[in-house]
């Protein structure tokens, strides 16, 4: 069994329990569908208080690890990291299916208004309007992605557009091509909110910039995805 750190300025009890379920989880002692102690239970196992053990069973669910239901009991709902494959172009939704999860949406806003310098310059537009449309998308579930996305207005995107689909690309067209950049990053004080993740989480930065089969520029994201459930793999070949 696990054992608390109680020596000086060791980390808050409830960190380490967290801590504990967490890499029973992803060593699978504990696998998906499996029913996690009470918070009873972890009272009586860690000899700590009844906030202790809610505080980590709560971080838990909060990072994706298990999900709580109310009367039936705490179950893991952590699923192996995600690796997608960069091979092709398609929505996140058409990569969370082809990976055999359930895509979702958790948070979906789409404004008009003037972007920032750096995505004026980079569409050539200087005070003009975009379409900016922020999402939470999940997988399964858990809380996976935060993506702020830019368009140009005369691509016509409707106000009402969570109505019609979960995937802008159905209603814009997949691009032609894609510019892509990946970084690991600090996550901004917005991210964390939309993630519900704590500001010393490592999140993976992708900057996509799209465009059409006539070369114009039709997308400006950043997707912000959580570091500890997602990678890309790349495969290479020399050719003879």
């Amino acid at each position: 069994m696990h054992k608390l750190d109680t020596t000086s300025g060791h980390l808050p009890y409830y960190k380490q329990i967290k801590e504990f379920y967490k890499e029973d989880i992803q060593n699978g002692v504990l696998s998906l569908g499996d029913r996690v102690d009470s918070e009873m239970e972890i009272q009586q196992i860690y000899d700590v208080s009844r906030i202790t053990a809610r505080q980590a069973i709560l971080e838990l669910e909060q990072e994706g690890m298990v999900k709580r239901g109310r009367g039936k009991g705490t179950f893991v709902t952590f699923r192996p990291k995600i690796k997608e494959e960069l091979s092709h172009i398609r929505s996140f939704t058409d990569e969370m299916t082809a990976l055999g999860r359930v895509p979702g949406t958790q948070a979906f806003h789409i404004t008009k208004e003037i972007p920032d310098d750096k995505t004026r310059e980079l569409f050539g537009l200087p005070e003009e309007m975009m379409y900016c449309v922020r999402r939470v998308r999940t997988a399964d579930d858990v809380l996976l992605v935060y993506f702020v996305s830019y368009f140009p207005l005369d691509l016509d995107l409707p106000l009402d557009l969570r109505e019609h689909t979960q995937s802008v690309y159905e209603v814009i067209g997949s691009p032609a091509r894609i510019d892509e950049e990946f970084s690991a990053v600090n996550p901004s004080e917005e991210v964390c909110l939309a993630l519900k993740i704590r500001k010393d989480q490592p999140v993976l930065a992708r900057k996509r910039i799209s465009f059409d089969k006539k070369g114009r520029k039709m997308e400006y994201t950043m997707c912000y995805y959580r570091g500890d459930l997602y990678s890309y793999t790349i495969s290479t070949s020399n050719k003879l």
